[in-house]
């Protein structure tokens, strides 16, 4: 990527994100930070439930088989 096309990628950027300031409204976007930050919480604890049910499942109905016998 050569530095005139950095330069247009930030400004199409820049220019959509002075474009869409005037429309945000403070308590939606605060609305949105919040929603999000609980959505990632909820998000990683259902992941680390889920993982220590896969493991507590795959010791209870997968056991290793014994080499030997």
């Amino acid at each position: 990527m050569n530095s005139s096309s950095a330069s247009l990628k930030l400004g199409i950027l820049s220019g959509m994100v002075v474009a869409a300031l005037p429309s945000l409204q403070r308590d939606k976007l605060l609305e949105a930070v919040v929603l999000a930050g609980v959505g990632a919480c909820v998000s990683f604890v259902v992941s680390l439930v889920l993982k220590v049910l896969f493991k507590y499942l795959q010791k209870r109905f997968f056991k290793p088989r014994d080499p030997n016998s």
